[in-house]
């Protein structure tokens, strides 16, 4: 019969050892990232809903200025009144906002610079508003512009996101 070593003994315990530290590790690795993408991912999710809420809150702003704040339009936001279109009417309603579940605030208004050079092109109003999402608290901001028909100023032709 042969006998074993005394250096053999105790070979497996060991090699199981590792094996399954290098197992446990690599799942751990794989976890963690799997959890980064998801974070990733939500992160996209989020940025996406503000987006869509700063555009839905500019199209709600753009009504109104063509609706009951008409007398707004050609009047940058700095010069507005602070009884707004006439006696009892507040600017609040304009200034201040709500989209699902975020509140909005109008930064700035610009109204068009006048007849554009080209006949082609109607002149555009540029409109900054920021977004407070209330259950993160994060804030976001973003420049719309305004194309208005030449011929008729109160007629909203188009309402584009420009940037941040």
């Amino acid at each position: 019969m042969a006998t074993r070593g005394a250096g053999q003994s105790g070979f497996f315990l060991p090699l199981s050892f590792g094996v399954g530290l290098v197992l446990l590790l690599s799942s751990l690795s794989l976890q963690t990232a799997a959890l980064h993408g998801h974070r990733q991912l939500a992160g996209q999710w989020r940025q996406r809903q503000a987006s869509d809420a700063l555009a839905s809150a500019a199209q709600q702003v753009a009504a109104q200025l063509h609706g009951p704040y008409r007398c707004l339009l050609p009047i940058p936001s700095s010069q507005w009144p602070p009884a707004g279109c006439g006696a009892g009417a507040s600017l609040a309603g304009l200034r201040e906002g709500e989209v699902g579940s975020s509140r909005y605030k109008l930064v700035e208004w610009l109204p068009a610079a006048g007849p554009p050079a080209e006949a082609v092109m109607a002149p555009e109003a540029r409109l900054r508003l920021e977004l407070r999402g209330e259950e993160t608290g994060s804030r976001a901001q973003a420049l719309f512009g305004l194309r208005l028909d030449p011929e008729r100023p109160e007629r909203l032709l188009t309402v584009r996101r420009m940037g941040r």
